[in-house]
């Protein structure tokens, strides 16, 4: 279906605006002009403004509609409302405001301050109200409190106000107090409520102004801005009658707001039942029978770029003089609103990779690109220096790229020297850019591994750990000086299997022969302008060079900026129905997730997973779940109780596995919960194994002259520990132990990728796989990133997605605060990475918090109580060491199966 322009709609939606107002124009008589009394309004209330918000949308007009309100913002707001009426009119609610609100750090609170001209000027001179009419001035202070925490889109605001006149007695030194509750219940719905004039402000001769009460209901049926209604109202809360109306208001002011519009144009239409009165002449004050009920109504078109937008429309009475005048607004914000203006064409959109590494930093590079291609044309610079990213997320983000490419934009890629896989990622530049004096250093794939067996056996130390099965190779490293047969033969075609995608890739992108690309390599590192002349790269530059070589390229002026930091906003009033991405990074452990930033390790915990999890089956606006793992694995206990909540959730909606770096092991184990999975091509996967710890220090004690005495009462009592070795009946033991968690492993892949136990148990046996060839024995079903996961997730959960746009996504669990990162860093009561001398009740040993996690009496273990201490204070060499064994040997406090990938198998390139 041809979609409109945003041009035509624009046009369309001016034209209805013009109806509207000739209609409102031809259903009034211009005869009938309001009398002397003008309408009854409060003294306290503010100007009229294009339309009134106290349930719904948050800006810096909240300071005086809905304080509450402020808790919704992201970032600094500014508006600038005005209204002018014409005298015939009857209207007092002439007047200029300008406000501003900015939310505090952590969003604890959030400020606002506000000043209004208020220039009512109806009354006739000598009449009854003349001095009410008087123009003054209104200062407002507000501040809002989040509730969000403890209850979903709730918050609580108060306002102060302070009017001042030199001329008006009745507005002269008057202070009010307002407190306002806002809820947000859902994407549909919002409710909010206003106490105004709770202190029932005195105004001249001891004239008290009565509570009003302002709640309003605010519905948007599609679930997001492009249709919201409202309705509302104005209530005194003291008295019948309505005497001195005129400066008291009147007793009750229905309302009602109609909101349409999309990509940066809203209509607004706003209906609100008024009163008016005639003057009954000297020394009488107005009845309730001299009221003429009527309405204003105001109409007009708002249009939004991302930090300025304006509001401007006509005002008209029914039944109460046609054409009032005219309303308008003007906002200034940090926050960014949807544009109605079209990509600048001189924009160059700069994207550096420098620091980033994990794949919610990558996913907020590909959304960015991929709403860059939904615009249609413009030039995107990659800067590849300093970026963490492994290969099989450099390929997401060149996907996106190339996606960018297919829309009619262009890319150009910025290298100041770089490895293969970087340049695997700017082959698919329009035009790749290197630095003049820097190496091109693309020398190909290498990996380290280091063997602790000869080292260990020296100080009297014997690796005993169990595994299954024959490629399982972590244990291998504490035991031997280097690789068996099988996993050297699988850690070689892991390394093949990504060289021969890098180099294919690469010769396509650059019309290039493969076997000259591994040419390139080999001869490889070149100097710059070696690699121009040979092809490799296009043109030379500094990067204070880069504007003026893309303008010669292009053919027209540039300006190369960054992308916005400064936060998006949505309107939404809750959560919009999403696809939730839930992150699993980092080596599983029981227990909640913790970054350690001494070990730069990160640990996926399956209690905060799990919680997360579950939270998301029970949310309605979670349509779909994706699951990113980028984990090599680690406790068997953890990846079952992390598999089993998705299984769960899987009843109920989608649930779609991206595999991103690695999903090896563990994370294959987690992998298996998923109706779909996707991988990149250079993913590590597979590893389809377990093994179970153990170290014998018999021997280290002996060269050291200590001797143990191990009192126990059961045949296999001591089994676990770490002063003697295994018994043959011992070691049985622990291999059916393994071999059970291994068998229920190769049960849950086969019933996952409909297979029979004997083809999973053939692909599995530890064997760690490429992309490739996990796609090609049936452990993954297609190549993909994020991009892929999120729309067949969303196709399954037959989620309504607008033409040209991308399904909603939302990630998971939320990165942890400031506060909670303090919190987590001191206050946590972590297991000794070097183990306790405390006591504990079963196979304990200094080294039981070094090489286990916690087992919870899996495998007839016993539990075991765990060890505090922190993990500060570590000499520079041990925190190296401990960087390069996984977390999961150490961090817990028994021994229990492990599921870890290949830990210490990194390609560098």
């Amino acid at each position: 279906m041809r979609r409109s322009s945003p041009r035509r709609s624009v046009t369309l939606e001016l034209a209805l605006m013009g109806l509207l107002v000739l209609a409102a124009t031809l259903c009034t008589s211009r005869s009938a002009q309001a009398g002397n009394g003008g309408e009854a309004r409060s003294i306290l209330r503010e100007p009229d403004r294009p339309y009134g918000v106290v349930a719904g949308e948050a800006d810096a007009s909240a300071v005086v509609q809905n304080p509450a309100n402020l808790g919704y913002l992201d970032g600094f707001n500014a508006i600038i409302d005005f209204t002018y009426n014409i005298d015939s009119s009857g209207r007092r609610g002439d007047g200029i405001g300008g406000f501003v609100a900015v939310p505090l750090p952590w969003k604890i609170l959030a400020l606002g301050v506000g000043l209004q001209a208020v220039l009512r000027q109806q009354g006739e001179p000598g009449s009854l109200y003349s001095t009410a009419d008087a123009p003054f001035g209104k200062f407002t202070i507000a501040a809002a409190v989040p509730l969000m925490r403890w209850v979903p889109g709730l918050s609580f605001g108060l306002q102060y106000s302070r009017l001042f006149s030199g001329e008006n007695v009745y507005a002269s030194r008057v202070n009010q107090l307002d407190l306002a509750l806002s809820w947000r219940a859902n994407r549909f719905v919002s409710l909010a409520v206003v106490a105004r004039n709770l202190n029932a402000p005195s105004l001249a001769d001891s004239v008290r102004v009565a509570p009003v009460l302002d709640p309003e209901i605010a519905l948007r049926p599609f679930g997001d801005a492009r249709f919201e209604v409202a309705a509302g109202m104005r209530a005194r809360l003291a008295g019948l009658q309505a005497p001195e109306a005129p400066i008291r208001g009147y007793q009750v002011q229905p309302r009602g707001r109609l909101l349409f519009g999309n990509r940066g144009v809203r209509v607004y239409v706003e209906a609100e039942g008024v009163a008016y009165f005639d003057d009954p002449g000297p020394g009488m004050q107005p009845t309730q029978a001299d009221a003429r009920t009527a309405a204003r109504v105001s109409m007009g078109v708002q249009l939004d770029t991302p930090h300025f937008g304006v509001a401007v429309g006509p005002t008209a009475g029914l039944g109460a003089g046609g054409m009032h005048g005219v309303s308008g607004r003007v906002r200034l914000s940090r926050e960014r609103y949807t544009d109605i203006l079209p990509a600048r064409p001189r924009r160059v959109t700069r994207l550096s990779l420098a620091g980033k590494h994990d794949d919610r930093e990558l996913a907020e590079l590909v959304w960015l690109v991929d709403d860059l291609a939904r615009r249609r044309g413009g030039v995107v610079l990659v800067e590849l220096a300093g970026s963490g990213f492994g290969s099989a997320q450099l390929e997401e983000l060149r996907e996106a790229l190339r996606r960018y490419q297919d829309s009619g934009g262009k890319v150009v890629a910025y290298l100041e020297g770089g490895s293969l896989t970087s340049y695997f990622l700017a082959s698919v530049a329009d035009r790749i850019i290197a630095h003049p004096h820097a190496a091109l250093s693309i020398i190909g794939l290498s990996t380290r591994t280091l063997y602790w067996g000869e080292l260990l056996a020296r100080i009297g130390v014997q690796a005993e750990f169990v595994r299954v099965a024959e490629y399982k190779g972590t244990p291998e490293i504490w035991s031997r000086t280097g690789p068996s047969a099988p996993v050297a033969e699988a850690n070689r075609a892991l390394m093949t299997d990504t060289w021969n995608h890098l180099i294919r890739v690469i010769g396509r992108s650059r019309a290039r022969d493969p076997a000259l690309v591994s040419g390139w390599v080999d001869a490889a590192p070149w100097q710059p302008e070696d690699a121009r002349r040979r092809g490799i790269v296009d043109d030379l530059a500094w990067p204070d060079e880069l504007d003026a070589k893309l303008e010669a390229w292009l053919g027209r002026g540039v300006r190369i900026e960054a992308p916005p930091s400064s936060p998006t906003r949505t309107g939404d009033w809750g959560a919009p129905a999403h696809v939730a991405i839930v992150h699993v990074r980092g080596t599983l452990v029981t227990g909640p997730s913790l970054t350690i930033p001494l070990l730069n390790l990160e640990l996926a915990g399956s209690e905060t997973l799990t919680k997360t999890i579950a939270e998301l089956r029970e949310d309605n606006a979670v349509k779909a779940v994706v699951v990113r793992i980028d984990s090599r694995g680690g406790s068997v206990r953890a990846s079952e109780q992390i598999a089993r909540e998705l299984d769960r959730t899987r009843e109920r909606k989608p649930v779609v596995i991206s595999m991103g770096q690695t999903a090896a092991s563990g994370g294959y184990y987690i992998a298996t919960a998923g109706q779909y999975i996707y991988a990149n091509a250079t993913t590590y996967t597979g590893s389809i194994g377990v093994f179970l710890p153990k170290l014998d220090l018999s021997g280290l004690l002996d060269k050291v002259g200590v001797d143990a005495e191990l009192l126990s009462i059961g045949d296999r009592a001591t089994m676990h520990s770490y002063w003697k070795p295994y018994s043959d009946d011992e070691r049985d033991a622990a291999m059916a132990g393994i071999q059970a968690t291994y068998d229920l492993f190769i049960e849950r892949v086969a019933a996952a990728r409909a297979m029979t136990p004997e083809a999973a148990d053939a692909v599995a046996r530890g064997h760690v796989w490429s992309g490739v060839r996990a796609l090609e024995i049936g452990l993954v079903d297609a190549y993909g990133g994020l991009h892929e996961a999120v729309d067949r997730a969303a196709q399954m959960a037959n989620m309504p997605v607008r033409s040209g746009a991308a399904p909603a996504v939302l990630h998971y669990p939320p990165p942890p605060t400031i506060l909670q990162k303090v919190r987590r860093l001191f206050g946590l009561n972590l297991s000794l990475p070097l183990g306790s001398s405390a006591a504990s009740a079963g196979p304990a040993g200094p080294l039981a918090g070094p090489l286990a996690g916690s087992l919870g009496g899996l495998h007839g273990v016993p539990p075991i109580e765990p060890v505090t201490g922190r993990a500060l204070g570590f000499a520079d060499p041990l925190l190296r060491t401990l960087r390069l064994l996984p977390a999961a040997l150490w961090h817990g406090v028994g021994p229990e199966a492990l599921a870890i990938g290949p830990c210490y198998f990194e390609i560098d390139g």
